[in-house]
């Protein structure tokens, strides 16, 4: 199968082959249709003669003399006139004479042998003499008129030799298209209400599937649908429900691995405060840091990932802030750097989780002392909105690596050390929050991370 079949829609392929199956069938019916009326063409060429000499000799008067006279109204005139090719013959058998010879001379071209002479027939007589004309439809009869028998041979161009072609469109223009015409269009809007109907569980199963993500795990496609797609929908769910079963063994795993490192790291922090050789210890102690942080991280982590409930109130940006200053004020002096916090003189409220917006205040910070050269500053600000800024003075963040920043485990060409785990940690949970995170050029050089959360309502 082709890729451009292969890509094409259901809808529109059941649409196709719907229309394909009408055009089919109505071009059938068409052909039908054209083949008895041409069937029936010389039926109705013979009832025309037949009219024609019944207006004949309906006027019909046989005068005192018994001589006959034949009398025509125009509207009758007019209407002899519309025939192609009308050729009349009339013969009073009484008086044995001639009464219209209509071209003169045309009796000639009669087939009037004593076998079929004025019996009431049809004949078809080819004109030997003019192949070019159409052959002439003839009828040769005897007829009762007020002046009593009659013998009356009306002719006329046959029109199938040289018509056929306007024949055709005319009857396809004039009695096909008229009626198949819009049964036609009736069909396929038909059809196009019926497929739309028909898919729209499909849609409304797509829109589902689109809606869960990370963050909905454990919700499932609705299984009310048409038995042609349950199973489609089944196999959907249960691969959901498999890779429900992964996540939450994975999350098991780091929560698990988490826990158990954090009693080694205990003890090996223990023997290295109790170590004789205080500059060995103080060799291998960031190293023992950076362990614990990134045992602290993906704690964080399996907690987020777990969608475990929040216990949220109203707390002031600013003291959280002011406390992740105060604690990470040391470590900034340790390495010949300052941290500062600027912030309005009122509290600026947010409905959140303490904890888990300071652990993202903490990150946001400790990642700007890490890029931050020594005897630079890194700057907090708190603003109304709420909104909270953190400014550092290191190399800044290079423009095509900020759309991954927030990615987990990714780290740009200038990461100096970490996992990839702590701003992901951040932008989760600002997300927790209602908020959003942007990162720019910070006035002071390096990096700006910008924080915005929602109005500043609190839980009802």
């Amino acid at each position: 199968m082709s890729a451009s079949r292969a890509g094409m829609s259901v809808r529109r392929r059941l649409l196709r082959n719907f229309s394909l199956l009408f055009l089919g069938t109505i071009a059938v019916l068409s052909l039908f249709y054209l083949w008895a009326s041409w069937n029936n063409r010389d039926a109705e060429a013979d009832d025309e003669l037949e009219e024609i000499a019944g207006i004949v000799v309906a006027k019909a008067e046989r005068g005192h003399d018994g001589k006959v006279s034949l009398h025509y109204g125009p509207r009758r005139q007019e209407l002899l006139a519309d025939v192609q090719g009308l050729q009349v013959f009339v013969y009073d058998p009484v008086n044995k004479e001639v009464l219209i010879e209509q071209p003169v001379g045309m009796r000639k071209g009669l087939p009037l042998s004593p076998e079929i002479a004025w019996k009431f027939a049809f004949l078809v007589v080819d004109r030997d003499s003019e192949p070019e004309r159409p052959r002439l439809q003839l009828l040769l009869a005897t007829l009762d008129s007020p002046a009593g028998p009659l013998q009356v041979a009306i002719g006329r161009d046959e029109p199938h030799d040289t018509l056929q072609p306007r024949w055709v469109a005319y009857t396809v223009m004039r009695e096909v298209l008229p009626v198949i015409g819009p049964i036609l269009l009736l069909a396929i809007g038909i059809a196009l209400y019926t497929l739309t109907k028909a898919l729209a569980p499909v849609a409304k199963a797509a829109e589902e599937a689109n809606r869960i993500t990370v963050d909905t795990m454990g919700k499932r496609l609705d299984t009310a649908v048409p038995a042609e797609i349950r199973p489609l929908v089944a196999a959907f769910n249960r691969a959901l429900d498999r890779l429900d079963a992964g996540f939450a063994e994975q999350r098991r795993f780091t929560a698990n691995a988490a826990h158990e490192l954090r009693t080694p790291l205990a003890l090996l922090r223990a023997r290295l405060d109790g170590m004789g050789d205080a500059d060995a210890a103080e060799a291998f102690r960031p190293d023992l840091e950076r362990m614990t942080r990134l045992i602290e991280q993906l704690l964080a982590v399996s907690r987020l990932d777990s969608h475990m409930p929040m216990t949220k109130a109203d707390v002031d940006l600013i003291d959280i802030a002011g406390d992740v200053v105060a604690r990470m004020a040391p470590l900034a002096v340790a390495q010949d750097k300052q941290v500062s916090l600027t912030a309005p003189d009122h509290p600026v409220q947010i409905y959140g989780n303490a904890d888990a917006l300071s652990a993202a205040v903490r990150n946001l910070v400790e990642n700007a002392l890490r890029f931050t050269p020594a005897g630079s500053a890194v700057e907090v600000v708190v603003a109304d909105g709420p909104h909270l800024e953190v400014h550092d003075a290191g190399p800044g963040i290079p423009v095509e690596d900020r759309p991954h920043l927030f990615e987990r485990f990714w780290r740009g060409r200038n990461r100096q050390g970490g996992a990839g785990l702590g701003l992901a940690i951040v932008a989760e949970v600002i997300a927790l929050h209602g908020g959003r995170i942007a990162v720019d050029k910070s006035p002071m050089g390096g990096a700006r991370f910008d924080v915005s959360f929602g109005a500043p309502a609190a839980a009802e």
